[in-house]
């Protein structure tokens, strides 16, 4: 089975802006693919994609990273700046990174 949306972040490196209130508190924390694995696998989850949680160029290629070293992620949805004038170039700096040939979507978050 292939879990379609995985979401992965580590707030040492990068906060989780969206995470406020006491409803999600849970959440405030980091989730490593390290910790996704062992739960994926006991649930039959064979492959997940991992999904791009920030509206920002830095998350999507430590996605790819993470895709390229790991058999769990078939795909990553990431971000890059739709309304950009170069945003073909942008695409294509994005495959042509390590785990970039696991680039399966781009997400635009209308809310941003």
């Amino acid at each position: 089975a292939v879990d379609a949306h995985h979401h992965v972040w580590d707030l040492s490196v990068r906060d989780q802006d969206w995470i406020t209130g006491e409803e999600l508190a849970p959440l405030r924390r980091t989730f490593a693919l390290a910790e996704l694995e062992p739960e994926a696998r006991a649930a039959g989850i064979g492959a997940t994609v991992l999904v791009q949680t920030v509206t920002g160029p830095e998350e999507t290629p430590e996605l790819l990273a993470l895709a390229a070293g790991a058999g769990l992620v078939a795909g990553v949805v990431g971000w890059t700046d739709l309304t950009a004038p170069d945003v073909a170039d942008s695409l294509a700096a994005l495959t042509a990174l390590p785990g970039g040939d696991r680039l399966v979507g781009i997400r635009h978050q209308v809310q941003d």
